[in-house]
């Protein structure tokens, strides 16, 4: 917004500098998220989920509030990292809550409502910023409303869990037993009679009692190999995400436009407006997609992955001509028009969209909620949403710095950090579609070292390859004969 940087005495210094504050100020909602992620976790076990999201969403007002009448860089970044515990926590405890109360056969569309509500959030910030700067006077009331206006989706949270169910989990895991049979019905909308009701309430029960027969701590269950694994897993998937690159085109997007030659006072908002409404398309046709037997968790990763890195490659290389006829405009003094090639960079931007809201987008949260066992789940998504968060911060902080400095390069580096995520999805992650959540657990039998029964990846099949005996004593010594 145009009287934003002057407010904070941001502007007409070293763009470096200048790139500085905007990583600290973007940042700070994510570190703060990291310690929401992990503090959440006090609240979401012994009090309920429902309780837990009814703290996120208030911590979340309170950081709106003190974003709006923050009258420096200090207390911007204050409110950012007291609205980013709010964002840390929800971002932890909402996925585990959806997949607690879902059904097998449409848990995968159920957390796929989680992204589309994301991407809906996300579409509707960048409309609301191309209505603030076309349609408000030029002044601080352009940047101060839309901080302002965080406060009505927090406050719809607030309200919105207030009648809603308790996880069907956890009122098992606390011997709440009637009231778990009570909102199971009402959820399945089906009588407590039913057979369906009677099966899936003793499935959860049982996983619970065999849990607690375990007489081992969580911190202790947690040390398990297979439990550890899992772990690794969630972890890796979602340090994957972040480095995806696509919050670093949330975050900078009109910056990235100007990059590619698109000028004008809203034209690279309304850049930014038209990559939300595609992703919230994609998202919602996915959620058709999601459980379907060939697309489901595993497939569609590794599709979505294939086609960002290749628009990324793409990308790169486009921005890299485009540069050199702006360099040459420079020398000679002629403004450039929008040419063929910056129309292209975007096109392969809403291509990537496509790919992320078919796999890393949704599927994140999807596949990080289903496999960690009942009794370890919280704990394990505060830590993968921790390090998840963590990244965040990072890429927030590092992004401005990478397109001021490497500029179409930087598009190179994210298609090369896709690449390799294409490569760990095909060889160690299992397909979770379809099945129970307490039925996801490790599987003792020799010829599968990682993935879930009917789970299997590439591993599972090149340890019995006898052509490939190096990489399998290898992979069997890091993961020491132990079940995923």
């Amino acid at each position: 917004m145009p009287t934003f940087g002057s407010y904070f005495n941001m502007t007409g210094g070293d763009p470096v500098h200048e790139a500085v504050l905007k990583g600290d100020i973007v940042s700070m909602m994510q570190a703060g998220g990291c310690v929401g992620a992990i503090l959440i976790n006090l609240i979401a076990d012994p009090y309920g989920r429902r309780m837990a999201i009814l703290i996120c969403a208030s911590v979340f007002i309170i950081g709106s509030v003190v974003q709006v009448v923050a009258t420096n860089v200090a207390a911007m970044m204050a409110g950012r990292f007291v609205g980013g515990i709010g964002v840390g926590a929800c971002a932890n405890v909402v996925p585990v809550y959806i997949a607690e109360i879902s059904d097998k056969d449409n848990r995968g569309r159920m957390s796929n409502l989680w992204q589309f509500m994301l991407v809906i959030g996300i579409m509707i910030s960048y409309w609301v910023d191309y209505a603030c700067l076309r349609h408000l006077p030029v002044g601080h009331i352009q940047w101060k409303t839309p901080l302002g206006i965080q406060i009505i989706p927090g406050g719809i949270m607030f309200i919105g869990i207030l009648f809603l169910p308790e996880s069907l989990r956890w009122l098992g895991s606390k011997g709440r037993i009637e009231q778990m049979k009570k909102t199971l019905s009402r959820l399945r909308v089906l009588p407590e009679t039913h057979e369906k009701i009677i099966q899936e309430a003793n499935e959860i029960l049982a996983s619970i009692e065999e849990e607690q027969e375990g007489k081992v701590t969580r911190w202790v269950e947690m040390r398990k190999p297979s439990n550890i694994r899992r772990l690794i897993i969630g972890i890796i998937i979602g340090i994957c995400q972040q480095w995806t690159g696509t919050n670093a085109i949330n975050y900078y997007m009109p910056t990235m436009v100007k990059q590619m030659g698109v000028t004008g006072d809203t034209a690279d908002i309304l850049a930014t407006g038209i990559y939300g409404a595609v992703k919230v398309v994609v998202v919602f046709v996915f959620f058709f997609m999601v459980d379907h037997r060939f697309f489901g968790r595993r497939n569609s990763l590794l599709i979505g992955s294939i086609m960002m890195f290749i628009s990324f490659y793409i990308l790169g290389a486009l921005l890299m001509y485009i540069e050199k006829d702006q360099a040459e405009a420079a020398v000679t003094g002629i403004e450039v028009p929008v040419s063929g090639k910056g129309y292209a960079a975007m096109v392969m931007l809403f291509i990537f969209a496509i790919g992320y809201e078919i796999s890393w987008g949704p599927l994140m949260y999807v596949i990080c909620a289903e496999i960690f066992p009942t009794r370890i789940r919280a704990i394990c998504m505060s830590i993968t949403m921790a390090i998840y968060l963590a990244m965040n911060a990072v890429i927030a902080k590092v992004t401005p710095l990478m397109i001021a400095q490497l500029t179409y390069g930087t598009y190179l580096f994210f298609g090369s950090t896709v690449l390799a995520m294409t490569l760990f999805t095909w060889l160690f992650v299992p397909e979770t579609r379809g099945r129970s959540l307490e039925d996801m657990e490790p599987v003792k039998k020799k010829k599968i070292i990682m993935g879930f029964k009917n789970g299997k990846c590439l591993m599972y099949y090149l340890q019995n390859l006898s052509f490939f005996p190096l990489i399998i004593l290898i992979y069997r010594s890091l993961v020491a004969h132990s079940s995923f």
